[in-house]
């Protein structure tokens, strides 16, 4: 058979790496984003929901289809990483994130019911020859089994990618000594989304400065335009630039204020002034 996969993922598209890996194994011939390829049968996988209706196909999954899910036998598969050319291996050792919050896709996914809670390996899906990891966990502390993941990358000496970042709220002395001593490829992202998690964002960006770690994660993303108000975000913002970090405003909503307020955080003109809301007055 010839197996189209099509997808508007700019980097790479885990799903599609395990259904070609899976076709490939069965002798089937398979193509990556080729339209024209005369296929037998087209999988597609979509990011954005905007670009739902723009890819033809058999069968759809990925994020803007919340409900898709991979069979169990091709879930399990190792990734075909020459579907993307990728030099790093790529993948979960903890799928699900517990929290609920509502301007949030991954509690609305449609996770696997036979992987939901289940700690995995690194070598479910990292292969050898392979020097970088790059880790898509949606919420790596909350895994009982988190540390496991450490030590199997200590073990192998690799380098580390993570994508989605680590809750600060769950962030302890032996959590921050793990990430510290891990040789991470990108800085470590965290994030400030709810004006409640105060004292535990507060406590996490202490334990980051004592554990030195300013240089390695040197970014707080920061909801705005959702349910908090300009002073708030101003507040969460400063916090941040006193803990020696920097704010990155993620806007929930795009609008005059939230566009305004992401441009004047990015472009660092507050440091020049004694305060945040200072310098965003003179700015406004």
């Amino acid at each position: 058979m010839k197996i189209s996969l099509l997808t508007d993922a700019p980097k790479h598209n885990l799903a599609l790496m395990k259904l070609s890996a899976w076709h490939k194994a069965n002798g089937d011939e398979v193509m990556l984003n080729a339209p024209i390829f005369p296929a037998d049968y087209i999988y597609a996988s979509v990011l954005f929901e905007k670009n739902k209706d723009k890819l033809a196909a058999d069968e759809y999954g990925g994020p803007a289809f919340p409900d898709s899910i991979l069979p169990k036998e091709i879930e399990e598969m190792i990734p075909d990483y020459s579907l993307f050319g990728l030099n790093y291996s790529l993948g979960y050792t903890f799928r699900p994130c517990f929290n609920t919050c509502d301007f949030c896709k991954v509690p609305k996914m449609n996770h696997p019911q036979y992987d939901i809670t289940n700690h995995h390996s690194i070598w479910d899906f990292h292969i050898e020859g392979h020097e970088t990891i790059c880790i898509l966990n949606n919420n790596t502390f909350q895994d009982r089994y988190w540390k496991d993941t450490f030590e199997e990358i200590w073990a192998e000496d690799l380098f580390v990618i993570d994508e989605n970042g680590y809750d600060l709220r769950l962030l302890d002395d032996e959590k921050a000594d793990a990430l510290h001593k891990t040789k991470f490829k990108t800085p470590i992202h965290f994030a400030w989304d709810r004006m409640q998690d105060e004292a535990l964002i507060v406590n996490g960006l202490r334990l980051l400065n004592y554990h030195k770690m300013r240089s390695t994660a040197n970014g707080v993303y920061v909801l705005i335009g959702y349910n908090t108000t300009e002073k708030e975000d101003l507040h969460r913002c400063q916090i941040i630039h006193d803990y020696g970090l920097t704010p990155y405003p993620m806007p929930y909503v795009k609008n005059n204020y939230t566009s305004k307020f992401k441009r004047f955080i990015n472009l660092h003109y507050y440091r020049q002034y004694s305060t945040i809301e200072a310098a965003w007055r003179d700015y406004k």
